[in-house]
């Protein structure tokens, strides 16, 4: 069995982390695009439909017809949260996963290392990226650790109660309220 080095090892786990640097981004990506592109186009058939509202007239059944305006909003509400959770999820696996790999290749830098000066900000853990954290994330982390956790609970647990897909949901919740009040001031307009 050939012998590998530790330097390869550490070479191969620093591309990798490289590649999930990659992923990070280019999921993070896809989950704003499609939360922008869903709000962007509910707030359009949103706007269309009081556009619609405002030029029919009492007992006109042909108003009726907007009504598939909310109804579509609905549907595309949910669609559009269930995509960027898929992102988001993925997103946070490789986060999970980098993290994991950087510890693995010890990026802590708390030695010192000749020819290479000190950061001017340290971490409490002696590594000098910043990391901020929200409590609740933090508290997951920590927790993780000390029950030693598989990435997959993890994962799970952060993407439960992450701000990305909270805003996600309120903003496709807020558009199914809307819809919802949209639909009885068309039937109230249309029969009054």
């Amino acid at each position: 069995m050939e012998e590998v080095s530790e330097d390869k090892i550490r070479g191969e786990l620093f591309e990798l982390y490289k590649h999930y640097e990659s992923v990070i981004t280019g999921q993070l990506d896809f989950c704003y695009k499609y939360l922008n592109f869903y709000t962007g186009l509910l707030s359009a058939i949103t706007a269309g439909t009081l556009t619609g509202i405002l030029n029919i007239k009492s007992g006109d059944l042909r108003g009726l017809a907007l009504i598939i305006a909310p109804i579509l909003t609905i549907f595309l509400a949910i669609i559009g949260y269930l995509n960027v959770r898929v992102f988001y999820f993925r997103f946070v696996q490789a986060w999970v996963t980098q993290i994991n790999i950087g510890a693995m290749l010890n990026f802590k830098f708390t030695k010192s290392i000749k020819g290479i000066d000190k950061p001017l900000y340290v971490r409490e853990d002696g590594s000098f990226i910043a990391q901020i954290e929200r409590h609740p994330i933090k508290q997951i982390l920590n927790k993780a650790k000390k029950e030693s956790w598989t990435p997959e609970h993890i994962v799970v647990e952060i993407v439960r109660i992450g701000d990305t897909l909270a805003y996600a949901r309120n903003t496709c919740i807020g558009f199914v309220v809307v819809s919802l009040i949209l639909s009885v001031t068309i039937l109230v307009t249309v029969f009054s």
